[in-house]
């Protein structure tokens, strides 16, 4: 038998449950549960979840995203932020606001893979090191 990644396992529940509810949901859920128990996979349940919270955020278009900033957030700029976020991924963007004071000033944002560091702590190393070449 062959072995199943939390990807393919996160996949295959959404696939299975993204448009019932109600018993039919519940039937499913403990369908998949059984299936995972069965192929001796329960160990992988905590990445098959976070994974499953991948896909999920994936086909629904959102984009959850860690924005660390200096000083607290005024809603003009969280807008702004969010609506660039928005066009740069065609995703609704869910921010989680977290403050930094060796920041300094600036952003930074993290999403997915990705972490765009507009920091001035940030910039600041970046002109030493160039100052110092």
């Amino acid at each position: 038998m062959r072995k199943l990644t939390p990807k393919q396992y996160a996949e295959s529940l959404y696939q299975a449950i993204h448009e019932v509810s109600g018993r039919e949901l519940t039937k499913r859920i403990n369908n998949f549960l059984a299936l995972v128990k069965q192929r001796k996979d329960l160990k992988k349940l905590d990445k098959i979840y976070h994974k499953f919270i991948e896909v999920y955020q994936r086909e629904k278009g959102i984009l959850e995203a860690e924005v660390v900033l200096a000083r607290p957030l005024d809603t003009a700029v969280k807008q702004e932020i969010e609506a660039w976020l928005k066009k740069f991924t065609q995703r609704q963007p869910k921010l989680n606001l977290l403050t930094d004071k060796s920041l300094l000033g600036g952003v930074v944002v993290k999403f997915g893979q990705t972490i765009i560091d507009a920091s001035l702590a940030n910039n600041l190393n970046n002109l030493k090191k160039s100052l110092l070449m």
